[in-house]
Formats: structure tokens, sequence, C-alpha cells
């Protein structure tokens, strides 16, 4: 006769044990993975859902493991810690071929899954869509600024906001002309670097309305903690043309005064310099430059027999040879002769920013001559 194989209950319950265990470590990887993400900003884009889902799962696994090294070591202290007068040495114990196998394949396998789960995820993102509106964006000490192209009346819209809407895939084509800069939207789930002689880019479709939060992901200076900008994903398509029918008309029909039309562009954020000065007309809240309140009554006492347009018109194309005392020299420095080189700014647009700050004074007129400025100002031309 066979005799019957002998089952031993211990076994048995180690198997329970085991399969229990591994149970618990599915179940609070998964809860870890789930509630975690609560604290994230909304998912507004279709690139978020995508992120997210991988994120959940690197983050059941990684919690799986976690508490499967600290279960296992409360266990190993619990059970296997000396007790109380026992001096003697432990017992001796050999390597494991099977167990350092397992323990092996496993992360392998693990690391492969991330490989290919992580490089679908990429693909998918990064993919070009049809109909892709493409937005130049340029970050400056402090700023973010923002470009859009008009091919009806081929002109250039300029804004401090991303405007979009749902469902419109959206290019961001990125460049700086100072530090590096990290454009990142965490309600889009997107960050990209940018990087002084490169342009970059990265995509997003808007899948939710409303105003998300951009920031600087990359410390590019004293300023970096106040660079932000606002995305406004409107609800369709319609609301988004009525913005950008506005700002085309603004373009189009800038105002007739030249301190309007200066104003104007420094609201739209043309040029970078809410990002160092403080402006109260503007709400500009800058840190690293000189104030900007009350411009035009200081500058005609600045150097003397130098009149105040003359004073402005050499600090913005000269800002080295005007130093405010405890400020150093970081303002770039706008040129006017080659569009295509970094702080370009036209004559006809350093003429009109001019006149704005000219009437930056405690009685609110102008303390230049703008016949004076002009003359000035034609040189350029």
């Amino acid at each position: 006769m066979i005799a019957p194989r002998n089952t031993s209950p211990v076994k048995g319950s180690t198997v329970l044990w085991i399969a229990a265990g591994f149970l618990l470590l599915v179940f609070g990887g998964l809860l870890i993975a789930e509630l975690t993400p609560l604290l994230f900003p909304p998912q507004a884009s279709a690139q978020a859902q995508q992120v997210d889902d991988l994120f959940k799962f690197l983050l059941a696994v990684g919690a799986a493991i976690f508490l499967l090294v600290q279960g296992v070591l409360v266990v190993a202290v619990v059970r296997f810690r000396a007790r109380r007068g026992d001096r003697s040495d432990g017992a001796p114990m050999h390597g494991n071929t099977t167990l350092e196998v397992v323990w092996t394949l496993i992360p392998a396998v693990i690391v492969l899954v991330i490989t290919i789960y992580s490089f679908q995820v990429w693909v998918n993102t990064t993919a070009a869509r049809a109909d892709e509106q493409t937005v130049r964006a340029t970050g400056a000490r402090f700023v973010w600024s923002f470009a859009y192209n008009d091919p009806v009346n081929n002109i250039t819209i300029n804004s401090k906001e991303l405007h979009t809407y749902v469902g419109q895939p959206v290019r961001m084509e990125m460049s700086t002309d100072d530090s590096q800069h990290a454009f990142w939207i965490p309600a889009m789930r997107i960050k990209q670097d940018l990087l002084p002689g490169r342009t970059t880019e990265v995509r997003f479709t808007p899948t939710r309305a409303g105003s998300y939060p951009i920031v600087c992901a990359e410390l590019c200076g004293s300023g970096h903690g106040q660079m932000r900008a606002t995305i406004v994903v409107h609800p369709d398509e319609a609301t988004y043309l009525s913005w950008f029918d506005d700002a085309v008309n603004t373009a189009l029909n800038p105002p007739a005064d030249p301190v309007e039309r200066g104003r104007a562009l420094l609201a739209a954020g043309v040029y970078p310099c809410s990002g160092c000065h403080v402006l109260d007309d503007l709400g500009w809240q800058g840190i690293t430059g000189p104030s900007l309140n009350g411009v035009g009554d200081r500058a005609g006492r600045r150097v003397p027999g130098e009149t105040a347009e003359e004073y402005l018109d050499r600090s913005i194309y000269f800002p080295g040879e005007y130093l405010v005392p405890g400020f150093g020299n970081l303002m770039p420095q706008f040129q006017p002769n080659d569009p295509n080189a970094p702080n370009y700014m036209p004559p006809d647009d350093h003429f009109a920013i001019v006149a704005y700050l000219c009437t930056l004074t405690a009685s609110g007129e102008s303390a230049c001559d703008l016949d004076n400025l002009e003359r000035i100002v034609s040189e350029y031309r």
C-alpha cells in the first residue's frame, strides 16, 4: 500500500498567510494609488488623464513594494529579535537560489512593463494633432508672454494670458532670451524646459473650461517665485474667437495718442517689463527693478543737463548707463535695428512707451517734450 501524503498544518497556514499578505499588499497599493491623486489639481486636458493613470500605476507598484519591505521588516524585528538574556550567535543561514531568482525576475518584469507603458504615454501625449493651434511662448525674467499669428491680417497678437478653448489641440512653441525657464501648467500635466538658443515645444488638448495657473518650474533668478501667468480655456470656439477678434481689432486700430499706445503695449506684455518693475497703473509687482511709479517726475532730475525724455530714451536702449542705486544691471538691452535679434523694440514702440512713462507724474501731466522725443527717436529709424 502507498502511504497517504503527510500534509502539515503548519505549511498550510503558511500558504494562507502568504496569500493574505499578498492580497493586503495589492489592496494597500491600489488604495494609496487611488487616494493620493485626489490632492492633485483638476484634470483639464486629455494628456492629464493619461499622465495620471501612469502615475497611479507607478504609485500602486511603489506603494505595494514599500508595504512589503516595511511589513517584512516589522515581522523580522518582532519574530527574530534577541530574547532577554540570549547572547548566543544567530543560526547560520545560506542563500536560497530560488528566492534570489524570483526577486530578480519580478523587479525586471516590473521595470520592463513600466518602460513600455511610459513610452506609450509619452508617444501619445507628444504626437502632433490635426488642426493644432500654435502659440509662441516667451519666458523672460520674470514674466511669460504669448504670441498668436493672425494669417488673415498677417499680424501678431500679443497677450500676457494664454487663451484657447475646449477640444482645441495646442502646440506651444517656446523660447527664452535670457536664462533657462520651465513652462508648467499643473492642471494640464505638462512641463517643458525653455533653453537659451533653442526652440522647444509641448502639446496639450484642453478638456475643461476655466482659468488655470502657469508657473516657472526652473530657478531663474530672484524673481522666480513671481513668474506666473494664467491660461484661459474658453468653453467653445465662438467664445475664444470673440476674445481673439477683439485683440485683432485692437492691434489693427491702435490708439492715435502715443501715450495710450505705449500703455497698451506694456499692458499686453509685448515686452517683459512687468517681471521686474513696480507700476501701480498696470498692476505690476516686480521686485528686481526700480519702481516706475512717478518716474516722469524723477527722470528730469537724474542727470544734470539732461531732459526727462532723453533720460528715459537712453534708459531703455542703454540701461547700463543709468543704474538706480541698489539695483544691478539686469535689464535686457533693447535694440531698434534687427527684428530677428533678441530684445528688438521698434522705434515706434519705443517712442510710445517713453511717451507713456513721461506721464507717470504726480500731476498726471507729461514731463517730456514729445517733439524733442520724436527728434531723438527718428535717429534710430
